[in-house]
């Protein structure tokens, strides 16, 4: 199947070389072009629309930052809805939640368009290695055409059902996160006033069963006090949020999701949006 990807960013580039390294034939799209000329150089074709890329392509895989965005690039006047031909898949693997997953697959099947909604986890080392986790939700029958392309890109592939399936447990996966590094962020805090080293703590909280592979994926960030970008808290907030909504579309209450939207609502009111969302451990110790 002939591949199209929107996106050239952290996560875009590397998922989109995979997709090549696996022999499909792609053509990307990105709003800065510069940001493709890696793609190009690698064999990918470039094209100066999204609605181009969708004349040539018969499959569209978007990784953008949020659904405005998406809604753009698909509706847009130079959408991919305009350029689609017969069959055309488009598949987005950005975070926007359920009820905006559902929205955008209703509106494409009156353009006679199929759905999945496919958002990632596992942060740019696994975008760069293909390990990748990704959450599926759609029609099977639409999946298990496009599971070859989905491999390319992750080896943990979770169907989770009907549109906005995967949206769903991606809210619930990047929570988690967000609580269990701001613990995280805590704990090494705890550690200073208590006197103890925190690489010394690192060294053994990484053979503790009470860490997460996420978790040991940024404690070192604690221990150098440097937070390189991979996954920036303006992201996690809006992930956040996403989550807020449903909690309270569906009249629940969540405490700690509460608390740590405060907590990041922080983190961007200071000025730290752009920073990878490891820099709360910044704001706790203020």
């Amino acid at each position: 199947m002939r591949v199209g990807f929107i996106g050239m960013g952290l996560m875009g580039i590397p998922m989109s070389k995979n997709i090549l390294e696996k022999g499909f034939e792609l053509t990307v799209y990105n709003r800065t072009k510069e940001k493709t000329k890696e793609l190009f150089d690698l064999g990918a074709k470039v094209v100066d629309s999204p609605m181009d890329l969708a004349r040539v392509v018969d499959v569209v895989i978007t990784m953008v930052t949020a659904g405005r965005d998406l809604e753009l690039i698909l509706f847009g006047d130079n959408g991919v809805v305009n350029g689609a031909n017969e069959g055309l898949i488009v598949v987005d693997m950005s975070t926007i939640g359920p009820s905006f997953a559902k929205n955008i697959a209703l509106k494409l099947s009156q353009k006679r368009i199929d759905f999945i909604d496919a958002p990632v986890t596992g942060s740019t080392p696994k975008a760069i290695t293909g390990n990748l986790t990704i959450f599926i939700g759609g029609d099977e029958k639409i999946y298990e055409k496009i599971k070859s392309i989905l491999a390319s890109i992750g080896n943990n592939l979770q169907y989770m059902g009907p549109i906005g399936c995967g949206q769903a447990i991606k809210l619930i996966n990047n929570h988690l996160i967000a609580t269990s590094i701001e613990s995280l962020a805590e704990g090494m805090l705890l550690a200073d006033a208590m006197g103890l080293s925190r690489k010394k703590v690192s060294d053994v909280l990484k053979t503790s069963p009470a860490m997460s592979e996420f978790m040991n994926l940024k404690i070192f960030n604690f221990v150098t006090d440097d937070f390189p970008l991979l996954f920036s808290a303006s992201n996690m907030m809006k992930d956040l949020l996403l989550a807020n909504k449903e909690a309270k579309k569906n009249s629940i209450k969540l405490p700690m999701l509460d608390k740590i939207v405060d907590i990041y609502r922080k983190v961007i009111k200071k000025g730290l949006g752009d920073r990878d969302m490891s820099i709360i451990i910044d704001l706790l110790k203020k």
